[in-house]
């Protein structure tokens, strides 16, 4: 059975108050919504000291339950700290409300169950279809990392593309003119997990809009594929051996894993960082500040964007939100010694 301070906590008010609501003090004033939302949390919580506060039904018993659905791959995670502590967030803020917190498989997931969790979250790219199948059967949705899901849902996401146009204003400011731009594709999955489409990544699109709009289309120099530093590294030689006669002074990279494949690359073909060419990354993860030299990055708090998820999850559930809210973490530029001022 629940404690007093867990209901207090989940309905927003002091343990004085949802004690003398729930023994029923007539000499307390208390708004008439506050009074039925601690009666609501108790109920969820099979809080059962008053009897007036009714029965808890088996589908009330999973209301405080969130379905997690991860469309990318447990390895991904270890080979990329990005999703594995948007993950970590979403376990700890769950754990601080005492949310029951289950991983659904893609290829195991049953619809006719997901209307029994109290809300879904999904972290990555699905379908408009699939996600349209979950929303019918389960409204309380939480989208993550997907910034072209319907605006139905709830979002969370990065400013990866107000940082990516920060990011080139920087290096435009130090002189760099030919930029190039290495990234990672998107895959839209299925409710099964079977890839259906690729989209491109929000820093790929505003790196190609950026150089437009500063009439650098002649520069402007592409790759993208997997999120790897065997990508990174894949895609730095490609880019070498197709420019050889103007190597462009600046790469933006998407990820710092990928950013260590683009070091080993160009230290294998003796081209000095930053000496002959910048780089600039995102992710901050822990080893940026130690590679030689250290990484510009833009900082990332991937255990927010978790945490934001499981707040906005907790608004559905024991506030009764029903509009759709859009949130944006935002991140910060680190600058250190990859990026130095073109001559």
């Amino acid at each position: 059975m629940a404690s007093i301070r867990e209901i207090a906590k989940l309905a927003g008010v002091s343990p004085a108050t949802v004690s003398r609501v729930l023994n029923a003090d007539e000499t307390m004033s208390v708004k008439a919504a506050t009074r039925s939302r601690i009666i609501q949390v108790a109920n969820q919580l099979n809080y059962h000291k008053v009897s007036s506060l009714g029965v808890k039904s088996p589908k009330q018993a999973n209301l405080l339950s969130i379905a997690l659905i991860k469309t990318h791959a447990s390895k991904g995670e270890s080979d990329d700290p990005y999703f594995r502590l948007i993950r970590e967030g979403i376990k700890r803020e769950a754990d601080i409300w005492s949310f029951r917190l289950e991983i659904l498989k893609l290829g195991d997931i049953r619809l006719d169950q997901l209307g029994n969790f109290g809300a879904v979250i999904v972290v990555g790219v699905l379908t408009d279809s699939a996600l349209s199948q979950l929303y019918d059967v389960n409204p309380n949705l939480i989208v993550v990392d997907h910034y072209f899901a319907s605006s139905r849902y709830d979002l969370v996401h990065h400013d990866f593309a107000k940082q990516t146009l920060a990011v080139l204003d920087y290096l435009y400011e130090q002189n760099h003119r030919q930029i190039a731009f290495i990234g990672g594709d998107i895959e839209v999955v299925d409710l099964n997990g079977d890839k259906q489409d690729v989209l491109s990544d929000v820093r790929t699109i505003a790196y190609k809009n950026w150089m437009t709009l500063h009439g650098l289309s002649d520069h402007c120099q592409v790759r993208t594929g997997n999120w790897t530093m065997g990508f990174g590294l894949a895609a730095t030689n490609d880019l070498l051996e197709q420019s050889k006669e103007m190597l462009p002074t600046a790469i933006v990279s998407a990820s710092d894993p990928m950013s260590i494949g683009i070091y080993r690359a160009l230290q294998l073909k003796s081209i000095p960082i930053p000496k002959a060419l910048s780089v600039f990354s995102f992710d901050d993860i822990e080893m940026a500040s130690y590679m030689s030299p250290p990484l510009s990055t833009v900082q990332i708090d991937s255990l927010e964007i978790g945490r934001v998820a499981v707040r906005l999850a907790k608004e559905r559930m024991i506030d009764g939100r029903k509009s759709a809210l859009r949130v944006e973490v935002a991140s910060n530029l680190i600058l250190r010694e990859s990026v130095r001022k073109n001559d």
